[in-house]
């Protein structure tokens, strides 16, 4: 079926109540494990697994190895990032055009050649901004390793070439593009970067603010299962 895509979304995805009549299976791969919520048009996996790993210990390779598995060709990310710019608001949902990631690059490959050039599909943004009737900001992500956040002068450099940081969409839009899938991520803002504004947070504040915008990606959920792509 063209028209299957897979969502992979956050701590919360689960929660959704998209998932209550959807079948739940355990996945097998080469790379481990993944718990999934699936029926004949729509999958979702929790990126960080009902154990809720930490950024860097998120099992990427297995989540998309999965998604390919069941023969899915298109997957939609939601993430939570931090603004680098001022004009980049709290609660603003932004899609990405390109992202910057230097260190922790991982590939399904290790012992092969596979000189790919990641990227996000303008195909698919385009088909989420017709599904949710917006047009929305393109921006490009600064992916880090986690699991500590950035210092005020890491965030000083990032802005210059970059509009939002988080710690998971370089790493999964790369593995993505390995299998062959066509990846595209929805970014929604939970907070200013430390350094751009004149209040940094800590991870319970961080915590509450992406409680606080669980709203804005419920209802992104549900326009995206109903839409063609």
């Amino acid at each position: 079926m063209e028209n299957k895509i897979a969502i992979i979304g956050g701590s919360n995805l689960f929660n959704s109540e998209l998932v209550k009549d959807m079948k739940e299976e355990r996945i097998i791969t080469p790379f481990g494990t993944v718990d999934v919520f699936i029926d004949e048009k729509t999958m979702f996996i929790q990126r960080h697994g009902k154990k809720n790993l930490p950024p860097h210990a998120i099992n990427h390779k297995a989540n998309l190895y999965a998604v390919k598995s069941r023969d899915f060709k298109k997957a939609i990310a939601l993430n939570s990032v931090g603004s680098l710019k001022k004009d980049i608001k709290p609660s603003e949902v932004c899609l990405v055009s390109d992202f910057i990631s230097f260190y922790n690059i991982i590939t399904v490959e290790p012992e092969k050649r596979i000189h790919i050039t990641p990227e996000l599909s303008e195909g698919l943004n385009q088909k989420i901004e017709k599904c949710l009737n917006q047009k929305f900001k393109r921006v490009v992500y600064w992916q880090t390793t986690g699991p500590r956040f950035e210092t005020p002068a890491e965030i000083k450099l990032m802005s210059q070439y970059a509009d939002v940081v988080g710690m998971t969409m370089g790493s999964e839009c790369t593995i993505a593009c390995e299998l062959g899938l066509e990846y595209a991520s929805i970014c929604v803002v939970d907070n200013y970067a430390n350094g751009i504004s004149d209040k940094n947070i800590d991870f319970d504040e961080f915590n509450k603010l992406v409680l606080k915008n669980q709203k804005i990606v419920d209802e992104i959920l549900k326009e995206i299962v109903k839409c063609q792509f």
